[in-house]
């Protein structure tokens, strides 16, 4: 048997929260402290579960290697109150803490900063506003398996059974945008950031953030 053929493939469900929240820290947050990472990646996940409408894992074992969730216009979420609260809490217990408070500010500020570049994108109407691709990570450990992509695409084939017309992402220069690129997606608007990165100074370093859409 395969690597490929050993993985399941399933909609994410709460059980997930903790792991999926532990891939995020490890892979966007490796250089934040572990107590800091893990409060840091768990309120930005329980953020973007709050807004998805769809999802799909990719498990082997008990560990998960990747994840999608979607953001659908005029769908309804999955448990999004319940995952809005979770944040609220989250949020609320890291304050006490200056050394948590701190991490989720800087991590939050930039996805806040990423939020009004998207709204500033959806005013104008088009065809990408229909749905959005909240979050789509795979572990490092994974490469090579082909997980991106199968997950990426299961993605736009449930767009495109539902009759979106587009859908848009949010990305940065920390990311590889390039897998983007080569999807066919297009950059639609660049914002250079005013927020703090980790190992960015937003005094001296350019540091962008972007908006990429496809028509379906």
């Amino acid at each position: 048997m395969t690597q490929t053929e050993k993985l399941t493939w399933r909609a994410f469900a709460p059980g997930d929260f903790e792991r999926a929240a532990g891939l995020l820290g490890r892979t966007w947050l490796p250089e934040f402290p572990a107590r800091a990472q893990r409060a840091a990646s768990q309120i930005e996940l329980a953020h973007y579960l709050a807004r998805s409408t769809w999802s799909l894992v990719a498990e082997r074992g008990d560990e998960i290697l990747g994840a999608v969730l979607l953001a659908e216009r005029d769908r309804e979420g999955i448990g999004g109150e319940d995952w809005a609260a979770l944040e609220a809490r989250l949020t609320d217990g890291a304050e006490g803490d200056p050394e948590l408070a701190e991490a989720v500010r800087v991590e939050m500020d930039g996805v806040r900063e990423e939020a009004a570049l998207e709204l500033e994108y959806l005013a104008a109407g088009g065809a990408g506003t229909d749905a959005t691709i909240k979050l789509l990570i795979v572990s490092p450990d994974a490469k090579g398996l082909g997980i991106g992509g199968r997950l990426f695409s299961a993605a736009l084939d449930r767009l495109r059974e539902t009759g979106a017309r587009g859908y848009h992402l949010l990305t940065d220069d920390s990311c590889d945008f390039g897998f983007y690129e080569h999807k066919g997606l297009r950059r639609a608007m660049s914002r250079l950031s005013g927020a703090y990165w980790p190992g960015v100074d937003p005094a001296t370093d350019e540091f962008h953030v972007y908006v990429y859409d496809q028509e379906l």
